[in-house]
Parts: C-alpha cells; sequence; structure tokens
C-alpha cells in the first residue's frame, strides 16, 4: 500500500458515518470562504471519493483543486494534487499514469526545498516500481528516500527499512534480517512510537514471516496489528489484519480458519465502503471455496468480485476476476464459457497492459486458439478411427479390445486407490506434525505456570514427567499408530501434569475391560489428548475441589469406542460463558484426520458430545470411535 495512502486511509476510516462526513465535507466546501479550509475539505473528499471507488466524484474535485491552484499559485496544493492522482492511478493498475504524477510531485518538492515531500515521492514511486516487478528500482527510490530523512532527521525511517526487507524476501536474498533489525533500531530510538506506526511495522513483519513460514510469528504480528488497530479504531488497519490471518490460515492448510477471517474482513470492508477491499475479499473467498471443492459458492463470490470491480472501475481487479473464472470453467471443462470469459480478460488487460505483456497476452491467445484447434483434430481423429473400426473389426477384436479396456480401467483404479492411500497417510503426518509443536507448547505452559505458583524443590518430578511425554510425542511423530498402551501412558502423564499445575484439584481414572489386549490393539495416536485437554480446560475451569474425569475403553469389532468424562459445568455452560469464541486448534486437526479415516472405514462414527444435565448430572460426557489399524 501507498505511503500517503496509508495514513489518509486511517484518517477517513477512523471518523464515523462516511456518507455524513462526506456531506458534511460538501457543505464546507460550497459556503466558507476561507481558502485554507476549502482545500483541506476538498483534499478529504478526494480521499474519500477514491477509498470508495468513485472515480467520477474524485475527478470533479481534483479539477476543483487545480483551479484553486491556478488562482493562489500554491505549488504545495498542486503536489499534493498529483500525489492524489499518483495514488488513484496506481489503485486502478494505471502503473505508468502513476509513475507520470508521482514524478511530477516529487519535481515540484524538489523545486521548492520541500524535503519531506521530496522523501515521500520517493517511497511512493517505489510502492509503484513494486507493483511492476520492478524491484532494483524500487530499492534505490528507497534508499534514496532514507537518506534524505536521515539528513533532516526525519522520522518514520523505520517502515522503509521494512519495505526493503519485503523486497528482499521477494528476490530470496540474505539481506532480510539486516533490514528487520534497522526497523527496530529505529523504532526503538524513538522517543513515542504512534500506534499507526506499530500497526504498519507488525503488517509487513507479519506478511515477512508468511514468505518465510514462520507462520506462528506471523500469526503473533497479525494479532498486534488487530489488537492495535481496534484500540485506536483504525478499522482499515483492522480489516487488513483479518484479512493477513486469513493468508497464514490459508498457507498453514486451514482452509476453514481463512474462510471464517475473509468474511470478517469482507463484512468490515463492506462497513466502510471500501470498494478495493470488497472486490478483493471476494475473490480471495472464490479462491478458498475452489479449494475445498465448494464448487456452488466458487462462481457466487468470483462474480461478486467482478460486479464490484466493474462497480468502481479497477480493471486490474476485473482482469483478475475474469482470469479465475476463466481458469473455473476451463477445470471444469466447460471451455466454451472459458474462452468467452477470456476475451473479456483480454479486452481488460490490453487496456492496462504495457506492449510486452500485450504480446504476451497474444501470444497466449494464439497458443489457446492452437490447442482448441489440435483438440478439434484429435476429436475428428477419434470419430473417424471408430468408424473405420466398427466396419473392419470383428467380434473376436471387439472382445479382446474390450477384455484390454477392463484391465485398463482396473489398473486406473488400482493405482488411483493406491495414491489415495499415499496421499491420506501424507496428509495424516502433516496434520500430527501440526498438532506435536500445539501439544508440547500446551505443555510447556504447564510447566511455566507451576513454575510460578510452586515450590522449586518440587519441580524436579514435574520435569521428569515432562521429560517422558516429550520423549512420547517425538517418537511418536513419525509413526501412523501406536498401542493403546502407549496411548494410554502418554494421557496418564498429560493428566497427572495438569493435575499438579492445577494443585490436585481433579482426579482422574482410565477404565478398560482386562480382556482389553491394549498392547496388540494399534490406533492413530493423538487422538484422544484434545477432548482430554478440553475437559480439563473448559468443563473444570472452575477450579472445583472435587474435579474428576474418567477416560474408558471398550473393544467394539474393528473399533475401539472411548468415553470420556467430566463433572464440570457441561458443555452448554461452558459455550454461554466463552467470551472468545476461540476453536481448539487441536480438535480441528482431530476433525480433518477423521474425515480422511471415513474414506476407507464408512461406518466410522461421528463423534458426540453431551451435557449430562439433561439426566440430572453435571458434566460432559465424549464418546467417540477411532479405527483399529494393522
Amino acid at each position: 500500500m501507498l505511503v500517503s495512502f496509508l495514513v489518509h486511509s486511517m484518517n477517513v476510516s477512523c471518523q464515523g458515518d462516511e456518507k455524513a462526513k462526506a456531506d458534511s465535507l460538501l457543505r464546507v466546501v460550497e459556503t466558507t470562504d476561507d481558502m485554507e479550509l476549502k482545500k483541506s475539505a476538498l483534499a478529504s473528499l478526494c480521499i474519500h471519493y477514491r477509498y470508495e471507488g468513485d472515480w467520477e466524484k474524485q475527478n470533479q474535485i481534483i479539477q476543483e483543486m487545480l483551479r484553486l491552484q491556478e488562482e493562489k499559485l500554491d505549488s504545495a496544493y498542486l503536489a499534493d494534487t498529483y500525489n492524489e492522482l499518483g495514488i488513484s492511478s496506481s489503485l486502478r493498475g494505471e502503473n505508468e499514469e502513476s509513475l507520470k504524477y508521482f514524478q511530477k510531485a516529487l519535481e515540484i518538492n524538489s523545486a521548492r526545498g520541500h524535503m519531506f515531500g521530496v522523501s515521500a515521492s520517493y517511497e511512493n514511486l517505489a510502492q509503484v516500481y513494486i507493483d511492476m516487478g520492478n524491484y532494483n528500482t524500487a530499492v534505490d527510490c528507497l534508499l534514496k528516500s532514507i537518506e534524505i530523512k536521515k539528513e533532516h532527521n526525519y522520522s518514520r525511517i523505520f517502515n522503509i527499512y521494512m519495505k526493503l526487507a519485503s523486497i528482499q524476501t521477494i528476490l530470496e536474498t540474505d539481506k532480510v534480517d539486516h533490514y528487520i533489525g534497522l526497523a527496530r533500531q529505529e523504532i526503538q530510538a524513538m522517543d513515542s512510537v504512534q500506534p499507526a506506526d506499530q500497526v504498519v511495522f507488525y503488517n509487513e513483519l507479519g506478511a515477512i514471516f508468511i514468505d518465510r513460514k514462520m507462520f506462528d510469528s506471523s500469526i503473533v504480528c497479525n494479532r498486534n496489528v488487530l489488537r492495535i488497530s481496534k484500540e485506536i479504531n483504525w478499522r482499515a488497519g483492522i480489516a487488513a489484519g483479518l484479512g493477513n490471518l486469513a493468508d497464514v490460515f490459508h498457507e498453514m492448510g486451514a482452509i476453514d480458519s481463512s474462510i471464517i477471517y475473509r468474511r470478517y474482513s469482507l463484512g468490515l470492508s463492506q462497513e466502510l465502503s471500501d470498494c478495493e477491499g470488497i472486490t478483493e475479499e471476494y475473490l480471495k473467498l472464490a479462491e478458498l471455496y475452489m479449494e475445498t471443492g465448494r464448487y456452488d459458492s466458487v462462481l457466487v463470490f468470483a462474480n461478486k468480485s467482478l460486479q464490484k470491480a466493474v462497480e468502481c472501475d479497477y480493471p486490474l481487479r476485473q482482469s483478475e476476476a475474469l482470469k479465475f473464472i476463466a481458469d473455473y470453467y476451463s477445470s471444469r471443462g466447460d471451455f466454451k464459457s472459458a474462452f468467452s470469459v477470456l476475451q473479456q480478460y483480454y479486452v481488460i488487460k490490453d487496456s492496462i497492459s504495457s506492449a510486452d505483456v500485450k504480446n504476451n497476452i497474444a501470444e497466449l491467445e494464439t497458443k489457446y486458439q492452437t490447442k482448441v484447434k489440435e483438440q478439434q483434430i484429435e476429436l475428428l481423429t477419434v470419430e473417424n478411427q471408430l468408424s473405420s473400426q466398427r466396419l473392419r473389426v470383428s467380434i473376436l477384436t471387439a472382445a479382446a479390445l474390450l477384455t484390454l479396456m477392463l484391465l485398463i480401467i482396473y489398473v486406473f483404479f488400482s493405482r488411483r486407490r493406491q495414491a489415495r492411500l499415499k496421499e491420506a497417510n501424507l496428509k495424516q503426518q502433516l496434520f500430527l506434525s501440526h498438532m506435536n509443536p500445539h501439544f508440547i507448547f500446551n505443555a510447556l505452559g504447564s510447566i511455566q505456570n507451576y513454575l510460578y505458583k510452586n515450590k522449586p524443590e518440587l519441580t524436579a518430578g514435574y520435569l521428569a514427567r515432562f521429560s517422558f511425554l516429550m520423549r512420547s510425542i517425538l517418537s511418536n511423530s513419525s509413526k501412523k499408530s501406536i498401542s493403546l498402551a502407549e496411548e494410554i501412558e502418554i494421557l496418564k502423564n498429560y493428566m497427572e501434569l495438569e493435575k499438579m499445575r492445577l494443585n490436585n484439584s481433579f482426579e482422574y481414572e482410565i477404565n478398560y475391560p482386562d480382556d482389553l489386549e491394549t498392547e496388540l490393539i494399534h490406533i492413530p495416536p493423538m487422538m484422544i489428548q484434545p477432548f482430554v485437554e478440553n475437559a480439563i480446560k473448559h468443563g473444570l475451569k472452575e477450579g472445583r475441589e472435587d474435579g474428576r474425569i474418567t477416560v474408558s475403553f471398550k473393544d467394539k469389532n474393528e473399533l475401539l469406542e472411548v468415553l470420556i468424562t467430566d463433572n464440570g459445568v457441561g458443555i452448554d455452560e461452558a459455550m454461554k460463558s466463552s467470551q472468545s469464541g476461540h476453536k481448539s486448534m487441536a480438535l480441528s486437526i482431530f476433525n480433518r484426520r477423521m474425515q480422511i479415516y471415513r474414506k476407507y472405514s464408512r461406518n466410522l462414527p461421528f463423534p458426540t458430545i453431551k451435557d449430562l444435565s439433561s439426566s440430572g448430572r453435571k458434566g460432559t460426557i465424549v464418546e467417540l470411535c477411532l479405527p483399529v489399524l494393522k
């Protein structure tokens, strides 16, 4: 996002009703004789209409701003006007126009010796070069801005260092941490850091962590973006934080969580009448639903994105939506619709692209037409061959072909089944790799609490149990199954650690029939612990002295039945008192693992969670069945 646009968007979104604000500014323009007040009101209106994508009204305001500048010969106001034109052109994908306007602002600011304006112009030019993929020129502009700010002791140098770090991340150089370190030094040297500056810093840092696959760190950064933006009521910052979290969870493979954050961000963008934000969120949701296979929603959101882009006259966003819709039709085998949409895409793209891109589009179109013709020739050839074979081939040959076809089909489905089994195993390992850090993190939290609350001499025993638990987790991380005896031992150690941390506020027991062969029964690892964790964390959260958790096992044909019972507040009461609406990551991973097992075990039932209040008791009972693996 451009530097100047970042600042202006904060000013717009931090104030109440946008329409009322615009009406108020219009009244000021029409009634005041104070020239400075009128110019300020026009500048704010320009930002407002740009934010809503109302380019016609924005252009009217800009023309009035230019008229006032000519009337008063105000070069500073002219530079600001060119900056607004540059930002608007950039948002619409008109990069060449944007560079022209920012260059004019740079020339005016240089001529009048306004070095802060020169520095800002270089930053704006750098952002456009980044959008164009011209990273070396962008770096040169940013370094010039830093040089000016250091010479004149201007603030916000950290923001430029973060932008440089982002570019180095894209270029995959070893300078990323160097620039992040310089940014931190600049922030620490500042007398006071404004909340908006903190949001900018964490936003950039979170994006870098996503590119480097450091997802936990990115989540921390973007939650700071949300927290600080909420404190200063910066709704545009909140929307950005929500969108960033959606990106993180998407990269982590948590598509459902990504969709939830995208919907929150979309709702906020709609409240802000943020045309670009609404257009982007609709398309992101379409992409997510495409990944989940929910095809009934894909075109709905993609068309909404296209409609909003047309409404707000965003050619670049129109082209992105059209390209996505064309790819969707192509993936579904509807080549006629795909080609029709591609033609629209080329028209839009042609209007905003450079000569090189135009040549690429022509080349792609030629390849597409060639591919269509090749497919038509292949279809005609196959039809002719089939017709010829019907005339020549005898019943014996037809039988042979049929046998061969059946054999091919058998081999195909056999290999596909093997591929799916292999894919399922890989997914289980992936989910377990997510689960293990989550489990270890919780255990470390328990140790920390215990160290704060208990006597140091008892810590050794606690750490001994924890080391056993760590060894068990690490040992099982590469296994697709463990014995029930091992799972029981892990559960005992986990509940014992939690019991010690909570000052023995609950008791537990693990029951199973004497004839249950725990050493011979193998089940998927780490499937029971999330429910035990929830029972302790939510069911017994009031800290009652007589808390009790019971885990029972029972052999049920080729399944293992597991019952987790607690005498806590009950699931209904726990959900009512919950303030955060937080969904356990462990339970989410459990559900996704169970979906994979159900593909190959149709009789595997869904887990059930019941509140015992209906039977006159307190607490919750969880009933789940796990597959017994060979």
